[in-house]
């Protein structure tokens, strides 16, 4: 054959070759990157087997190797070798009794599949050295995962979320239950400044595979979100969630520019790309005091006159919100024994609350406990609230600001004296019998602690029975669940960075439910943060609605069909459906609307005329925070006539409570069901 032809032949199999080996070599970085443990754990097994098929071939290659002390000694020299291409594969042609391994090809596949385990072994331990960011670019580019988790942060709160965004919560463990087994779904990357120390962060995240980039301040986020592939098309769709974690709220400039950039890349959308191609979640956690600010300075950016301007989601969360929402949810309002609820869902009397120490904390504690409190009471009374801190007075005219209309759902009574003090107890003396639910968040763990065995005492002493009672704790204590039967703890930070409260949060997706089964337009993300917290309050109300369906202590799921049995029961449960939607639109910040303002509006609408939008406009004011809607439920058929004659409408804002109550089943089959507890 022309020597030509051989060259012309030669070249396409070399080509072939070369792109075999590239392919391996891919293969291998991704096997180390993602199934690290198991690859080494087979590769072990491999070059066990490499050492047994030497061992074998020097007992049966003649005299001198013949004595098994030799043989053996040759044996773990050889293997050795395999670790740095060296084989000695070629003793084994020249020798008789050899003939098992060289003249079978299974044989010498096996052989040099030992060898090439060996290869990756030192390939693995060589990345470990000196290839960390070899490895971890290579997870970030090509990694199989379906959900990348990006956290700008690096403090115990950070890693503590990272952890268990990766192992579920610590649910994928290892049978002995010893070591937490990271999800291969899911990649966790914490993004650190470039003066933060990279080496040190990764050491704390290795165990569950997390890794760790340092941010380039010339190119910032969105160079690097680019650069882990969010919005490129690829064979595996990833879903994104970008964490700014922890946020100084004191630096407004600085508290949202990550968030900023983030939402521009995302509305960033290739020729051809499906508007929801790019899917991202932005979580940013804000104090309780900026939280408002902060809402209003992310709608402001990612709205404009014809809605949602970016397709991702932006999850503004206060610390202080999540940690009483986790309170409430464990220990709600509706299992006080004192209010006495009927099978019906009546109440014997008001929820009545105590709150000592009005800052944060406390004020928190009140709105939630407003919004959840609500319930239809047979002499028609209200809530009430006691609320006592020796700075009352300022805290005072803040509170009563931000919530003008409190006494449109509870009687709220302030006082200024320490608790500490008799003054206090003689306080206490006179209303003991009617409280239900006290939150000590006074001062340090120690005080909250005694505050609350103090008041235990009291009621003993009386003979009474004890109210729930809610103690403050800070992250320098030792969290304890509860101290006595009627004592309990919440506050643990190191409680809510969890995957399933952060991420996962059951009465989001409840909320996510819910608006889908009223038509789901416009989709959620497009959705302004103070409706999907209406939505997310609504979910956070069905346990006491099933309660008060009488079904909480049944198969929630086998009698769904049950929820309500009668037009009564379907009355009571619309009227606390209302007095549930005045208590947030309450804490919210609204007021009632007028009839002659929303007149005035229905004439002053500059849109098309007789639209869902010309309705919205005339019975609510986003800005103003007004609704007309916001009355007693017995006002409502009113509400209605005077709306209707406006409009021109066929409204019914009572059948609108009942519409709710009565496709709770359709909620819970939404969503999968709820976390209802049956006690």
């Amino acid at each position: 054959m022309n020597l030509g032809v051989k060259y012309m032949l030669l070249f396409p199999m070399l080509m072939l070759i070369l792109v075999a080996f590239i392919a391996f070599v891919f293969f291998v970085f991704y096997l180390l990157t993602k199934y690290k443990r198991a690859t080494l754990l087979v590769c072990s097994v491999f070059i066990l087997v490499g050492f047994c098929l030497y061992t074998a071939s020097y007992l049966t290659s003649g005299d001198s190797y013949a004595n098994p002390l030799l043989a053996t000694l040759r044996a773990i020299f050889s293997s050795a070798g395999m670790f740095f291409v060296v084989g000695d594969y070629g003793v084994f042609e020249t020798v008789p009794g050899t003939e098992w391994l060289t003249e079978s090809v299974s044989m010498r596949i096996l052989f040099w599949v030992c060898h090439v385990a060996a290869l990756i072994v030192i390939q693995a331990a060589l990345l470990s050295l000196f290839g960390r960011k070899v490895v971890d670019g290579f997870r970030l580019l090509f990694g199989l995962h379906k959900e990348v988790y990006i956290i700008k942060g690096s403090d115990k709160y950070a890693l503590i979320l990272g952890e268990n965004i990766a192992t579920n919560d610590g649910n994928l463990i290892r049978e002995n239950g010893k070591r937490k087994r990271p999800d291969g779904n899911k990649l966790i990357v914490f993004l650190l400044e470039e003066d933060e120390d990279e080496k040190k962060m990764h050491e704390k995240v290795a165990h569950f595979g997390g890794v760790v980039q340092a941010l380039n301040r010339e190119k910032g986020l969105p160079y690097f979100l680019k650069k882990a592939g969010m919005g490129k098309r690829g064979l595996l769709k990833r879903k994104f969630y970008l964490i700014l974690f922890p946020i100084n709220a004191s630096v407004p400039d600085d508290t949202h520019t990550a968030a900023e950039y983030a939402a521009k890349l995302a509305a960033k959308k290739e020729e051809g790309n499906k508007e929801n191609e790019i899917s991202l979640d932005i979580y940013a956690f804000v104090s309780a005091e900026w939280a408002e600010w902060d809402r209003d300075h992310i709608e402001s950016f990612t709205r404009d006159n014809e809605g949602r301007k970016y397709p991702c989601t932006f999850h503004i969360i206060s610390e202080v919100d999540l940690l009483i929402r986790q309170m409430i949810e464990k220990h709600p309002p509706y299992r006080c024994p004192g209010l006495g609820i009927s099978e019906l869902g009546i109440a014997e009397r008001s929820f009545n609350v105590m709150i000592l120490g009005f800052d944060t904390m406390g004020q928190q504690a009140l709105l939630r406990l407003i919004m959840n409190g609500q319930f239809v009471t047979e002499c028609g009374s209200r809530m009430r609230a006691f609320v006592i801190d020796r700075e009352i007075k300022h805290l005072k005219r803040h509170f009563v600001h931000c919530s003008p209309s409190l006494d449109a759902c509870c009687d709220v009574e302030f006082n200024d004296f320490d608790v500490r003090d008799d003054e206090f107890y003689e306080y206490l003396n006179s209303r003991d019998n009617v409280i239900d639910y006290i939150v000590v968040a006074i001062n340090s763990n120690e005080e909250n602690k005694q505050v609350a065995m103090d008041i235990r005492l009291h009621y003993t002493r009386k003979g009474l029975p004890v109210p729930f009672i809610a103690v403050s704790e800070k992250d320098e204590g030792l969290h304890n669940e509860k101290l006595d039967a009627d004592i309990f703890t919440f506050g643990c930070r190191d409680e809510l960075y969890k995957y399933s409260i952060i991420i996962r949060e059951e009465s989001n997706r409840m909320a996510q439910a819910i608006h889908a089964e009223y038509g789901g337009k416009p989709p959620w993300h497009e959705l302004d943060w103070f409706l999907q917290e209406s939505n997310r309050a609504s979910a956070d109300f069905i346990p006491a609605m099933l309660k008060l369906s009488g079904n909480l202590t049944e198969d929630v799921a086998a009698n769904l069909d049950k929820l309500v049995e009668d037009a009564e029961h379907i009355e009571v449960l619309a009227h606390t459906e209302h007095l549930r939607w005045n208590a947030f639109h309450v804490a919210m910040g609204y007021s009632r609307m007028s009839f002659e303002v929303m007149r005035s509006r229905y004439e002053s609408y500059s849109g098309e005329k007789n639209t869902r939008d010309h309705y919205d406009y005339c019975r609510k004011d986003p800005i103003g925070k007004l609704h007309i809607c916001l009355v007693h439920w017995d006002e409502l058929d009113q509400v209605s006539k005077e709306y209707n004659e406006t409009t021109g409408e066929n409204r019914d804002f009572k059948k609108n409570d009942s519409y709710i109550v009565e496709n709770i089943p359709k909620f819970l089959q939404a969503a999968g069901g709820f976390g209802v507890s049956a006690q």
